[in-house]
């Protein structure tokens, strides 16, 4: 053994001069702290130590990287448990985030989805929450102890979202490698050598190989390859720590921003691809969590059952014993690596008349203690261990637009969650809304019927009823259409509502937001939609919960579009059409997301003349007025949408009457029409 001590000492001088060269030509000076300790593999530890890599890469999508790893081709990492994994939120929700570097990364860092960190898109690179390396510098100081923590990234982005944590304090050494990854896994390795407690080491090349030359290509597989090398020479770094000194436990984690599309380019759009990342770890992961080689999920239920993004910062906390006590959890994730389980896929929604939060979970495990309920840190209920909902009616006052921290701790092990609702205190219906109403379906009860005899709805063909009752916001009925059953369509019976010189729709709207995508669906049409450009009118559900106002005369057309609603909630949807002064409103009330209006927009480019579409009288509820449209477009999507309190006016109704009929938390019925 003694023959072979030059060699090693020659081995670590060579290998401690090749990163000192690498710090000076990666910006490793004047953006970077010295790293401290260089010889630090020689200084043998005397007690237990808790040590983390966490190792992201950029680009490498779950698919692509299951598939080399069945090949053998990625070997390091095929050392360690690889999981699917959720990121971008949950879709319809206040947490939902675009998949996109950015805020991906915020996840990774902070343990928290978008209403927490506040990075939204691409173009905010400022945390509005604590990091992972905040929170070890807090526990730390806490216990009395000092640690060192480092990060060495080549994202663009990663430098700015790890500013204030390098001003702070909290990042003793940060390099910013410029897309040079070589230049990361040289400072990574001095960093473990040089005895850190946290390393965050980022990799950018497959991202660039996928938006260059495709998934399929050698070149991306080549990145792949590379940044597997990467983790191998990391792993050698920790083996030689652990041989230098034995009390060492280093927890090892490699994830992926998010996904890609097919052809290998980072979009912003929500779907499967793009929202499914990866987690892999050297440590044991609770089988209720997750489980090695899972295939890729081909459904929201089946992604949303998988780890997040967020489950990342606890497992990092509990490995170095600096768990966040449920008091003060700000964690929107769990520790994976834990031997119970808390609750999993904590959501709250609004209750009836925006009057309370309803909290719902998923209980993957048995408990044999209760579960508390910890409203911004204190605690406010205590529940039966197979309990999976409580309500919370205490919310304030008076109205207005609240953020409250829930913490559920189950097994002793606490998830948390920020929800929101802009609570509105109950106002007086409008007494002025009889004025003009030429048209309302209360559908309480069932069949619907129209109040003011003007109309008739139902199903398009008898016999194939795709309508039901569901309860409505008010404790009646309201009615769900599922057009893979049949559409319905309501049919004018006197004048046509859109050749009105004003009018305006309003209704209650529900949907899961499933049939939302780049194609669109239909809530409610009076034209062949297959172009928003041909006569008529129609309200559009499209991807991420967007509801599109739509106006046309056939080659033209005007639109207000961006608006969203939450999923599976009661929102308020109405548009006014003036077309005398040729403008136009659109608005929606929604119980998270509050009012949201666009008034007055100019009817620029459409024939107000023709806005009666295809001048049949009918309009198509979850369907356009030919019964057609989905057929007539390709990658469109039947499902269920449903309605209450459907009416039109023939009169513009104001912003404060349409308050009144989202505050009152009264039906249009109450006033006898």
């Amino acid at each position: 053994m003694a023959s072979n001590q030059p060699a090693r000492r020659l081995l670590t001088a060579a290998l401690g001069a090749t990163v000192a060269a690498t710090l000076a030509a990666c910006g490793g000076g004047s953006d970077s702290a010295p790293v401290a300790n260089p010889g630090g593999t020689n200084v043998p530890s005397t007690s237990a130590s808790k040590k983390v890599l966490v190792v992201g890469v950029d680009g490498a999508t779950y698919a692509q990287v299951q598939s080399a790893l069945l090949q053998r081709s990625l070997p390091n990492l095929g050392t360690l448990s690889v999981m699917p994994a959720s990121t971008g939120g949950t879709l319809g929700t206040t947490t939902a985030q675009p998949p996109l570097d950015t805020p991906s990364w915020a996840t990774v860092l902070s343990g928290a989805w978008q209403n927490r960190h506040g990075v939204t898109d691409d173009t905010v690179v400022t945390l509005a929450a604590p990091t992972v390396f905040s929170y070890a510098r807090s526990a730390a100081k806490a216990a009395g102890t000092t640690q060192r923590l480092g990060a060495a990234v080549s994202s663009a982005v990663l430098p700015a979202l790890l500013k204030a944590d390098q001003q702070a304090g909290n990042l003793d050494t940060l390099v910013d490698c410029a897309q040079v990854d070589t230049c990361v896994t040289q400072n990574s390795v001095k960093l473990v050598q040089s005895g850190y407690d946290v390393v965050f080491a980022q990799y950018t090349a497959p991202a660039a190989a996928a938006l260059a030359s495709g998934l399929q290509s050698d070149a991306y597989a080549a990145a792949l390859g590379s940044v597997d090398q990467a983790i191998g020479t990391l792993q050698a770094a920790i083996a030689q720590r652990r041989a230098a000194n034995p009390n060492e436990d280093w927890l090892v984690v490699v994830t992926t921003s998010h996904g890609l599309d097919a052809t290998g380019a980072t979009t912003s759009a929500p779907t499967l691809e793009n929202r499914t990342a990866f987690i892999a770890l050297n440590k044991t992961v609770n089988p209720a969590l997750g489980k090695n080689g899972t295939a890729a999920p081909t459904t929201e239920a089946a992604l949303a059952a998988l780890p997040s993004e967020a489950d990342i910062v606890p497992t990092v906390l509990a490995q170095l014993n600096a768990a966040v006590p449920a008091m003060a959890h700000k964690l929107d994730g769990a520790a994976l690596t834990g031997n119970t389980v808390g609750v999993r896929n904590l959501q709250s929604m609004v209750g009836a008349y925006s009057a309370s939060l309803v909290l719902n979970w998923q209980n993957p495990t048995t408990a044999s203690d209760s579960i508390t309920v910890l409203r911004d840190g204190k605690q406010v209920a205590t529940l039966p261990a197979t309990a999976t909902q409580y309500t919370d009616s205490s919310i304030a006052t008076a109205s207005g637009l609240y953020r409250i921290n829930y913490t559920l701790v189950r097994n002793n092990v606490p998830v948390s969650m920020l929800a929101q609702i802009n609570y509105v205190a109950p106002t007086p219906l409008a007494t002025t809304l009889t004025n003009g109403l030429a048209m309302y379906y209360s559908f309480d009860p069932l069949p619907p019927t129209d109040r003011k005899a003007g109309s008739t709805l139902g199903p398009w063909v008898a016999g194939t009823d795709g309508g039901s009752a569901v309860t409505d916001p008010f404790g009646g009925k309201a009615l769900s259409v599922d057009s893979r059953i049949d559409a319905y369509k309501l049919t004018q019976n006197g004048a046509d509502i859109a050749q009105s010189p004003q009018f305006t729709i309003g209704f209650w709207f529900k949907s899961d937001c499933t049939q939302g995508n780049g194609t669109g669906e239909p809530i409610l049409s009076n034209k062949n939609y297959t172009s928003g450009a041909n006569a008529g009118i129609a309200f559009g559900l499209f991807g991420g919960c967007e509801v599109r106002f739509n106006l046309g005369s056939g080659g033209k057309r005007d639109d207000i579009q961006g608006m969203k609603f939450s999923a599976n909630q009661w929102a308020y949807l109405a548009l006014s059409v003036d077309t005398q002064t040729k403008l136009f409103s659109a608005y929606i009330l929604d119980p998270v997301l509050g009012v949201q209006k666009t008034e007055d927009r100019a009817i620029a480019n459409t024939d107000v003349t023709k806005l009666n579409g295809l001048a049949t009288k009918v309009w198509g509820l979850n369907d356009d007025a030919t019964h057609n449209y989905v057929p007539n477009n390709s990658g469109s999507l039947k499902g269920v949408m449903a309605y209450d309190d459907l009416a039109m006016w023939t009169r513009r109704l104001t912003l404060d009457e349409l308050k009144s009929i989202n505050g009152s938390h009264q039906p249009l019925s109450s006033l006898n029409p």
